[in-house]
């Protein structure tokens, strides 16, 4: 599992999601949000390298939030493109460092 202990309690307070039967589901949303945000940033990380980066764990609730509550509807709801840019920006800045990164290092 990706998420610590405590890390999980918060994103499921961040959802305001207070019983465990969607444990399963939530999980799974968890699994799937990180592995597309660390692949928006670069193709060779895996979530594993960003989720001690709070900037990583804010978007991944966003984004886990935004599929928990959304899961099931179909076209009786107009469903935005996320409308929070918290989750653009995060992977904006993150690749952004990675290429800085990967400058610094090819010039030394």
């Amino acid at each position: 599992m990706l998420l610590t202990d405590q890390q999980f309690k918060t994103l499921k307070l961040y959802c305001k999601i207070d019983q465990d039967f969607d444990d399963d589901v939530l999980n799974e949303l968890i699994e799937s949000a990180a592995s597309e945000i660390s692949h928006a940033i670069s193709a060779t990380k895996k979530p594993s390298d960003y989720i001690s980066d709070h900037r990583f764990f804010v978007a991944l609730m966003k984004y886990v939030e935004e599929d928990y509550y959304y899961r099931g509807n179909g076209s009786e709801v107009m469903r935005f493109p996320l409308q929070n840019t918290t989750i653009n920006n995060v992977i904006h800045q993150l690749r952004s460092e990675e290429v800085d990164s990967d400058e610094t290092n090819t010039h030394d």
